[in-house]
């Protein structure tokens, strides 16, 4: 009889990967600096000197990518994807998650990303400035503006822990810049004022562990915990998020989110993708707002994205972030970053590109320390030598030149980093 029922499991299981599409892919990225070098300022104890490697085989970024596997149906699909780290033989559970559909309505849970308005990934070249250095989420960046900034010495997401949830805000299923658990139903409508309405709720978890007797991470925290004067404990892990969206084809698209992933924090953020440009792809206007009681008196930040084709061959892609920070007695901060990349196709084989960036994490300067390191250029040189489809090596000149050097800080670093990237 045992072998009877095995013998039925394995026959459904069978019929279940029979009727299901299977995609696995499998991504390589090789990233060597072939050369840098850093000059430092003097100290009152120290001259100025120089610090330079060779041939550091891993030395931009390390040597990572992803892994995945996607199976799906009408009615409800699966994805498993890890990050494989060669420089550290580490392997790490990137997405988990798995979707059911009833009509229109789709049920959606696990560890995953959700955006409906494009984040930005510009660059013709792997890597780029707009890319690497410039905060391509909606929201407070996670570097190179509010989120580089230092209060009292502490970076200021390490700082301000409940910062975090207005990072990457455009992402309904990460509240906090990260994947954590969440259970996401949304519902659309196909013919509403000529175009498609969406409608998306639920739950999105905000703290590694749901266990008040233990301390979530620094980068997160729960919705709510507390012990009452009986010594009764209760905790909320996760916390509400909701979106309402809407596009129609040659017009625009609308994008509407609200947060309220912590108690007594709540913020929202509005995005506008046009449609109607001509020659333009993936132009994005954003506002993106928060508070917290007691914590942040306001936090907000303004994006624009664009990339407009010159010709079939040359394009010109720019990005700006605008942000400001007010925390509870203290002074209120502000940031900004600007940069742009021209790129030409000159065949199948090459493509070349010139990047520029400009950075601020303290764009007041309302400290006692002036001389901070806060504001740098970065200019890049790159080119992209591809074998085929998805599969190409890129390698640039890189120089980044510090506006105000701290004492005994970085005065300017010029590398040539190299990415082999083949996907599959």
């Amino acid at each position: 009889m045992k072998k009877i029922v095995s013998a039925v499991a394995l026959a459904a299981v069978a019929a279940s990967l029979a009727t299901a599409e299977v995609t696995v892919t499998n991504n390589v990225r090789v990233r060597p600096n072939l050369y840098s070098i850093t000059n430092y300022t003097k100290t009152d104890a120290k001259d100025a000197y120089s610090s330079s490697t060779l041939w550091d085989l891993d030395g931009f970024g390390g040597s990572k990518d992803t892994l995945g596997v996607k199976g799906s149906t009408d009615f409800a699909g699966v994805v498993t994807e890890f990050t494989v780290n060669g420089s550290d033989s580490s392997f790490a559970v990137d997405n988990y998650y798995g979707w059911l559909n009833w009509g229109a309505f789709k049920l959606t849970g696990g560890k995953f990303d959700l955006r409906y308005t494009n984040r930005g990934n510009y660059t013709a070249t792997e890597q780029g400035i707009l890319d690497e250095e410039f905060s391509k989420t909606m929201g407070i960046s996670s570097k190179n503006g509010l989120g580089a900034l230092k209060v009292d010495g502490t970076n200021a997401l390490t700082k301000i822990s409940s910062l975090n949830w207005l990072v990457d805000f455009g992402n309904v299923a990460g509240p906090n810049g990260e994947k954590n658990h969440a259970l996401l139903g949304e519902y659309t409508l196909d013919d509403i004022g000529g175009g498609k309405l969406l409608l998306r709720a639920g739950l999105t978890e905000n703290a590694t562990n749901s266990d008040s007797s233990k301390p979530a991470t620094v980068s997160s925290e729960p919705y709510d915990s507390y012990t009452d004067k009986d010594g009764n404990k209760f905790a909320q892990s996760a916390g509400y998020v909701a979106e309402v969206a809407w596009e129609k084809e040659d017009l625009a698209k609308f994008d509407f989110i609200f947060k309220n992933p912590l108690n007594k924090a709540y913020g929202f953020g509005l995005y506008v993708t046009p449609l109607m440009i001509p020659n333009t792809k993936n132009v994005v206007v954003g506002f993106t707002y928060g508070t917290m009681k007691d914590v942040i008196d306001s936090a907000f930040a303004v994006d624009f994205r664009a990339q407009y084709n010159i010709t079939s061959e040359a394009v010109f892609a720019l990005g700006a972030k605008y942000e400001s920070l007010s925390v509870k007695d203290a002074d209120a901060e502000n940031a900004m970053q600007v940069a742009g990349e021209f790129s030409y196709k000159v065949n199948d084989l090459l493509t070349a590109a010139l990047d520029l960036g400009y950075f601020n994490t303290d764009l007041d300067n309302n400290d006692d320390v002036k001389d901070d390191g806060s504001q740098y250029l970065n200019v890049s040189g790159r080119a992209k030598i591809s074998a085929g489809k998805n599969a190409a090596v890129t390698t640039a000149l890189r120089y980044v030149h510090y506006l105000n050097p701290k004492d005994g800080g970085a005065q300017g670093t010029f590398d040539i980093p190299v990415v082999l990237r083949i996907k599959m």
